[in-house]
């Protein structure tokens, strides 16, 4: 007990034995996915079965512990990466005493690059930990690497931060002072995220992201050009720049405004819609004296018929639709009406 708080004191052999047990284990989590423990062990039972037995070991937050019985097996799967599990990547890291098991914010990870160009005498441990070392920090590099089977390119695994706008290139500055590139490329790219600085999720899924609304365009317009507080709202005619004021009714007799935008004339007067005419159809005569005059009609002229019953107008001029029929068919036979032979 200290300060009134009760501790549990083990001896430190009892942490060197536990950490004995997991040394050939690994920390894995799938990015962007969380599965069942036992999926993931037959994925992975089907791609690592072949290395050595191991177990898998459900930590919680989608992180696992996958533990070999050897550290050959461990290693091997460590050089020989990425992997992935129904198609999302796995992220592997080897397991250390002092390695926390909460994945929290996934501000960096582990990624496999490849380094071309690299000059013979870099081609070893050190100097390969000082070129990717611009990239991130340096994990481990795979067995061709290592054992420099192929001197095409080198394959290292780095913890990459988020932040990183992953080069393309790296400048190697050589020992008498000149520089070379280096060219780097990324088998696989995790999303992230610009605007958190994350690896957890994209910028479509970002909370912080500006997200757009899809509105109906006669709410659109009706949000963009809303009525003004006097009742005056600006009408734009399509296919002309016109521009009208349109005031709500009030019931007031208003004079109308100047075109300069003062002060309203005093007894101006509105003009008055002009009264539609009925047009009389009546004979007249072409005459050198009435060309391009339209001739007046005398309502006391005009003859009245009476039936007996209400009193109609005849209009002078007008023809009989049965005789205009009659010409135009020749004598109701019409067009088609068969000729008397002589």
């Amino acid at each position: 007990m200290v300060d009134g708080v009760l501790r549990a004191r083990p001896p430190p052999e009892v942490a060197a034995n536990g950490a004995r047990e997991w040394e050939n284990a690994i920390v894995a989590y799938l990015v962007g996915k969380k599965l069942p423990g036992k999926s993931v062990k037959e994925t992975l039972e089907k791609k690592w079965g072949s290395v050595g037995q191991f177990s898998v070991h459900m930590v919680g937050n989608g992180i696992f512990m996958i533990k070999f019985e050897n550290a050959q097996a461990r290693d091997w799967v460590l050089d020989n990466g990425p992997w992935d599990v129904w198609g999302y990547h796995l992220a592997l890291r080897q397991w250390k005493k002092d390695m926390s098991l909460e994945l929290g914010v996934c501000k960096s990870m582990p990624i496999w690059v490849k380094l071309r160009n690299v000059p013979v005498h870099y081609w070893n441990k050190m100097g390969l930990s000082y070129i990717a070392s611009v990239l991130g920090k340096p994990l481990h590099m795979d067995a061709n690497t290592t054992h420099r089977y192929a001197l095409m390119f080198a394959r290292v695994c780095v913890d990459m931060p988020a932040s990183s706008s992953f080069p393309d290139s790296i400048t190697l500055e050589l020992e008498d002072g000149s520089t070379t590139q280096v060219g780097v490329e990324y088998p696989w790219k995790p999303p992230a995220c610009t605007l958190c600085k994350v690896f957890d999720h994209s910028n479509r899924t970002c909370p912080k992201a500006t997200r757009r609304e899809w509105l109906p365009r006669p709410v659109l317009l009706a949000q963009r050009r809303p009525e003004d507080a006097d009742g005056w709202i600006t009408v734009r005619r399509k296919g002309n720049s016109e521009i009208m004021e349109i005031q709500a009714p009030t019931g007031e007799n208003l004079d109308p405004e100047p075109a300069g935008g003062g002060e309203a004339r005093q007894g101006a007067i509105l003009p008055k819609t002009p009264e539609k005419l009925v047009a009389v159809n009546q004979p007249s005569m072409l005459h050198e004296d009435n060309l391009g005059v339209s001739p007046q009609v005398d309502e006391a002229s005009k003859p009245e018929i009476v039936d007996g019953g209400p009193q109609r107008k005849v209009l002078f001029g007008s023809t009989s639709g049965h005789k205009k029929r009659k010409k135009k068919g020749h004598g109701g036979q019409g067009g088609s009406g068969s000729r008397k032979s002589k």
